[in-house]
């Protein structure tokens, strides 16, 4: 049978969704708020094996390392002395890949175009704004006044999704975690070959992170604690007049190569890290939430887009499996949910990390992180090695089965 699917978002799961509905017969159009040339799409992710292991089968990763920095972590206290280290060298060949750092607006780029290769549409400048939903079909609406019809519609719009503010309007609100991330490109002679890691430094005030791309760009991110939530406007107006002073004046008693990168930044992007909080279904009706939109993560464990590449394997496999899409949907969350919970905890014990310290937790923190950070090898396994083989525990349609 036929079966349409309209989806809200065109990130990277938006458009692997729609290969992975194309498999299993669905025609998918994907809807996107921003225009076609925005390239102006946060600064840069780590994809990692259990993300890039789904996104191989569309996706040629060579091609994206066009423009990368390796995954491998190097980590510093205040300083200057190395603490510990975190390679990637052994994921090769346990994995078949290798984490990487690439710019988000690529990753976006060509999962975009595996996705029009393969003769999917994505629609562009269309804000979604609601839906209506009959017994036979659900219909988005958005806010230049046009309409799509579909069988269900997935949420793949991030964060701040208005696919779950319309589907939960009553859910709790996000919660600002009190750090605020920023990050950039830079130009600079002492930098200017790349490296092989990501050199990680708990700063006295705030934490630094930088590399040097295959390109010879500086890509950094800094994390620093700031107690009270900053409003939208008061972000655009730091960008422009006061972030690099600040960032400079929070790092002033760290390397000063920091201070100098930041200083020499041709571009500077800042954001409060935000929890969503815990929803109680995933789904309502003919509609479905994955990745960001149903379970955000903080960027400390770079499982963003990781965690919802797998969600597009698998719910396109359940939704073959089952030929209703609201046991499709139940399903989905209870196979998924106990993971992303998981994975979630561990972003929030690394961030809390980089939150303002006193000198005795900073003394105790140096000492023994690089225990726990030759322990964490072995136990990323769990994130890292993960493979979807769905069995069919579930195969009940009875009418009795209760959905929100």
């Amino acid at each position: 049978m036929h079966k349409t699917a309209i989806i809200i978002g065109a990130g990277v799961a938006g458009p692997i969704l729609a290969l992975q509905l194309k498999k299993i017969g669905f025609e998918s159009e994907i809807f996107e708020s921003r225009s076609e040339y925005n390239t102006k799409e946060g600064a840069f992710l780590g994809l990692t094996p259990n993300g890039l292991n789904v996104l191989k089968e569309f996706v040629d990763l060579e091609a994206l390392k066009e423009d990368y920095t390796p995954g491998s972590m190097k980590f510093f206290n205040s300083k200057g002395k190395q603490i510990a280290e975190l390679g990637t060298a052994y994921q090769k060949q346990q994995y078949g890949v290798e984490t990487i750092q690439l710019k988000r607006s690529n990753l976006n780029k060509y999962a975009r175009k595996a996705a029009i290769d393969a003769g999917i549409t994505i629609r562009y400048n269309k804000k979604f704004i609601g839906y209506d939903e009959t017994n036979e079909q659900i219909t988005a609406r958005f806010v230049d006044g046009t309409k799509a019809t579909g069988d269900i519609m997935i949420g793949c719009d991030g964060m701040f999704s208005e696919v779950r503010n319309q589907l939960f309007p009553e859910a709790a609100v996000l919660r600002y975690t009190k750090l605020i991330s920023t990050g950039g490109y830079a130009k600079i002679p002492e930098l200017s070959k790349p490296l092989d890691s990501i050199r990680m430094t708990f700063g006295e005030r705030g934490f630094f992170a930088y590399s040097v791309s295959d390109k010879g760009e500086v890509w950094w991110f800094n994390n620093y604690f700031r107690a009270q939530e900053p409003k939208p406007q008061k972000i655009e107006q730091t960008l422009k007049t006061e972030i690099q002073d600040h960032l400079a004046n929070v790092h002033r008693n760290d390397d000063p190569l920091f201070s100098k990168i930041i200083k020499n930044s041709h571009e500077i992007i800042a954001y409060p890290i935000y929890d969503v909080p815990k929803l109680s279904h995933w789904y309502k009706g003919r509609v479905c939430l994955i990745g960001d939109a149903a379970h955000g993560i903080s960027p400390h464990i770079g499982q963003g887009a990781s965690l919802a590449l797998e969600d597009t394997a698998v719910i396109a496999d359940l939704l073959k499996s089952y030929d209703d899409y609201r046991i499709a949907f139940q399903m989905f969350q209870s196979e998924r949910q106990p993971r992303v919970e998981k994975v979630i905890k561990s972003a929030r014990k690394i961030g809390n990390t980089k939150t303002k310290t006193n000198p005795i937790a900073a003394w105790f923190r140096d000492r023994l992180i690089g225990f726990f950070i030759c322990k964490q090898i072995q136990q990323l396994d769990w994130i890292y090695g993960w493979t979807y083989l769905h069995t069919k525990s579930f195969t009940s349609t009875s009418d009795t089965r209760k959905y929100p």
